[in-house]
Parts: C-alpha cells; structure tokens; sequence
C-alpha cells in the first residue's frame, strides 16, 4: 500500500491513530541499551539478533564466508564489548568494534562480523523508533531502483557451467524480469591468467542466448593480470557489446587495476573486496575504478557503508552495490541504495533460484519484480524473522 502524502497531512482519522499510539518502552524510561547479541549460522548465511533490553530485537547479515567461525567470534568476543551500550549510539559502537578488533584483520572475519551486528542495530533502531532504516540514515533519493540479475558459473565441487549452461541460466534470469545480466566467470587471484580461459567461449554464449539489446556484464573475479585483461576486456567490449568489466584484477593491486582502468574505454567496477571506508579511499585514488561495489555484509555494515556513500559522492562516483543473497543483506542494500545519491546504476540481485532456501527463515520477502526493488517503507530493514527456525537450524 502507498501512503499518499495529502492523506497523512489532511486525514483526521489517521493522525488521531497515530497520535494515540502510545510511546516505545524506551521513550518512556530512558535510552535503550543493549542486552544481548547472538550469532546463527546456518547453511549458506549467518544472521545477527541484538536484543534492547525492552526485549525489542533487530536482525541483520553477517557475510557469509567462513560462517560457523564468524558466528562464534560474535559470540564469543564481539556480543561482551557492546552489551550495555546505548543502541542508538551507532558511531561509537562501531568504532569500539573496529578498533578493538583492526589487529585481526580488519578484513574478512572481523569486517564480516561487525557487519551482522551493524546491521541488526540498525535494524533495531527502527523498530524501536517505528521508522523504516531508510529514514534512520538520513532520507532516501529513491524509491525502487532497477536491478540486474547476477550467477556465476562455478558450480562448486571444482565443476564448472559449460557454455551452453550459461547461457541457459541468464536467459533463465531475463525471464525472470531482469532487464539486465552479470555472469561471474569465478577464474580467482590464484588462478590468474587461466588457459584455457573461459571468458569468451562462455560471454559469447550467454550474448547469444539473452539478444543484443539487453545490457551485459562480466565479472572476472579477480582473474586476470593488466596484460590479459586489457587483451579480454577490449574483446568483451567490442566483440559482445559488453559494459562493465568487474575485478578484472586482484583487488589488491591496485596499480594494475589503474593500468587496466587507463586502456580500456569499458566500464571498471570493484569493491566488493574492500573491508573499511579507508580501502574504499585507497581504492578511488590508486586503483582508480569506474563504479564501485560496495557490499554491506563485507564492508563493516551501513554505519561504514554510509562513509563509502560520502567518498562517491565527494568523488564523483556511481554505486552498484555487490549483492549476492536474497533475504537480509538484499534488504539492507534496498535501504542503503535508497539513502546512496550516487546509486544511480542498476544493482545486484541474486535472482529468485539462487539460495532461495534461505526464505524459509522469512515470513515476508522483498523481492525483484519486473527487474526493479521496492525499498521497505515499514519498521527496520522491512522483514520478519521466523526467529525458530533459525535457532533449530543453527543448533542442528
């Protein structure tokens, strides 16, 4: 339902409702502060519950990579710093996490960690004050962003999509109503400069199968060295019309992603592998990319978020967030995109196939429908938790 704005302000009826609402718990007894975090992994994701202690609870998504190990340094080290703080103290609470734990990282684990907790305190928030994340952060320039269908075409266990399947599986997602496709050719840092490389053989096929009008991306996933990436994004770009090359190169050589950035009049995007604002800055000035990914459940959570939203700004860059799971963190970003000025380009999605086991943890869901996002005008990040299934899932 769309709540006109002449309605709120000339309907009697409903700001007499909303008048009558009686205040938060918190609102009438003092400020609320934190009595519990708790971590869950289960298959595929980890999720974050903080607790006021007027029993209120906000949720949020940690990333995912190493799950069962991000979860217990929540549990075990992060939950005991933040207990007793102030929920709304969400600058400082961040800053208390980074720095007690930047020795240990700060990437992967511990910006994954504080990212599930971030999120959650945001979360909570607005319940707590019955405002949707959007409004919390500052307003929102948006209200539904286009998004474009991403997969990859590792299918794990060291097997790979042929050609032919990948091109099955992005025909699969413009069904779907996306008006745009990524295909993530997962050739990894390690495995730089592969022969054979699948990049043609595979865009040509998925170029085939979904037309020439439909915009196409391709990310690298950190594969290439300067040399053959430049060789392979030229060939992408003129040969199959393609318009953002993701990580064409290690995200931490940021000089070869310059050189690539320099040659190549396609697109660069990167940043999904960035951990802190900091890297973000580093990552504008040396590496100098054309759009950047930040990814929330990586990068420290919308409080760090926030601060990657000022760099773009101030430098003049365009936000298509990295978004690979459909449930917490595609509620997130929604907000997220919403308050970012410069999220002007189509966003990720995962597609509804992909990892849509994790709706069983949902009674609601925020979903793509004809290739766009609606963002949540409701309480909190906009989703309701089926909080035992989670537990039951985590402990089995």
């Amino acid at each position: 339902m769309r709540l006109e704005r002449r309605s709120v302000l000339t309907g009697g009826a409903a700001l007499a409702a909303i008048t009558a609402l009686p205040a938060p718990l918190f609102a009438q007894r003092g400020r609320a502060k934190i009595a519990k975090v708790e971590a869950f992994a289960v298959r595929s994701a980890v999720f974050v519950k903080v607790t006021a202690d007027d029993g209120t609870g906000g949720w949020g998504e940690a990333g995912h990579s190493g799950g069962a190990l991000v979860a217990r340094i929540i549990n075990r080290e992060m939950a005991q710093l933040v207990v007793g703080e102030d929920v709304f103290a969400g600058e400082a609470s961040w800053a208390k996490l980074f720095f007690e734990f930047d020795e240990l990282g700060p990437g992967g684990l511990v910006s994954q960690a504080i990212a599930g907790i971030d999120c959650a305190l945001w979360d909570l928030r607005g319940r707590l004050l019955r405002q949707p994340v959007w409004a919390l952060l500052g307003g929102k320039f948006r209200d539904s962003y286009p998004v474009y269908g991403s997969f990859s075409i590792d299918l794990g266990g060291g097997k790979r999509m042929t050609a032919d399947q990948a091109g099955r599986t992005a025909a699969e997602l413009i069904g779907e109503g996306f008006g745009a496709v990524k295909v993530r050719l997962a050739i990894r840092e390690e495995n730089a400069d592969p022969d054979p490389d699948p990049a043609i053989p595979v865009v040509r096929a998925v170029r085939a199968a979904i037309g020439n009008d439909v915009p196409l991306y391709v990310d690298a996933n950190n594969g290439y060295r300067p040399a053959r990436a430049i060789e392979v994004g030229r060939r992408l770009a003129g040969d199959f019309g393609v318009s953002v090359f993701e990580e064409p190169v290690a995200a931490f050589h940021y000089a070869s992603m310059a050189e690539v950035s320099a040659a190549l009049d396609i697109a660069i995007a990167a940043g999904e592998h960035e951990y802190t604002p900091f890297a973000f800055r580093d990552l504008i000035q040396q590496g100098r990319p054309d759009v950047l990914n930040p990814d929330v459940s990586k990068l420290m959570g919308l409080t760090a978020g926030l601060h990657v939203a000022s760099l773009a700004e101030l430098f003049d860059k365009p936000i298509s967030v990295h978004n690979a799971r459909p449930t917490l963190l595609t509620a997130a970003h929604a907000h997220y995109v919403a308050r970012a000025r410069t999220a002007t380009r189509l966003q990720e999605h995962p597609g509804a196939k992909r990892l849509a086991q994790l709706w069983d943890y949902f009674d609601n869901r925020i979903v793509a429908e004809n290739g766009r996002i609606t963002v949540p005008n409701t309480p909190g990040l906009g989703l309701e938790v089926r909080e035992a299934a989670i537990r039951n899932a985590a402990a089995g």
